[in-house]
């Protein structure tokens, strides 16, 4: 899969079932644990954020699946 596509996985799998928030320090470490840089996480939820699946609140903490 393309890295976007693994790292939403990843977002979703950290989530939880019926989770809608997850927070951003939590969620980092773990994605670059898996082997993706920074810029494609920030990537991943820059594409995501556009397609109205998540958002990212202002102070970029929090990740919010819609």
């Amino acid at each position: 899969p393309r890295p976007s596509d693994a790292i939403f996985a990843a977002l979703r799998e950290l989530a939880g079932p019926g989770g809608r928030t997850l927070r951003l320090a939590e969620a980092l470490p773990r994605c670059l644990a898996k082997g993706f840089t920074p810029g494609q996480v920030q990537a991943a939820l820059e594409e995501y954020e556009e397609l109205n699946v998540l958002q990212v609140n202002a102070a970029r903490t929090r990740v919010t699946f819609v």
